[in-house]
């Protein structure tokens, strides 16, 4: 959609940017969506259509990375695609069922989840 907002209706969540399974963060970004737009009320009290641009200016990078991730990266996880996609998906399984596989795929994908753990809503 190319926006979440018209005057004073706001969409927030699947009904605005809709997350498919595979990105793994429907519900935090539903959350942390409703959580920056509250914020962003509070930071711009007497200015209802700037606290809209700036919630959705701020929201839409953190939503198209996660869109492009659950595209790009979780699909595979969850129907892989070829047989590179199932051998890598049961050695993930294989590894994350001892404690030494398990350090190692932390250490792995680390990377991976820091763009899942971004506060949007901080300052």
């Amino acid at each position: 959609m190319p926006t979440w907002h018209t005057d004073r209706v706001v969409l927030v969540g699947d009904s605005a940017w809709c997350l498919t399974l595979y990105s793994g963060m429907g519900a935090s970004t539903g959350l942390a969506g409703a959580d920056l737009l509250g914020t962003s009320l509070l930071r711009n009290p007497d200015n209802l259509p700037r606290a809209l641009r700036e919630w959705e200016q701020r929201l839409r990078p953190f939503i198209s990375t996660q869109q492009t991730a659950g595209r790009a990266e979780g699909l595979t996880m969850f129907v892989p695609q070829n047989r590179r996609d199932l051998a890598v998906r049961r050695l993930t399984r294989t590894l994350t069922g001892n404690p030494v596989g398990r350090r190692a795929m932390r250490t792995l994908v680390a990377g991976k989840f820091k763009a899942k753990s971004i506060d949007i809503a901080a300052p």
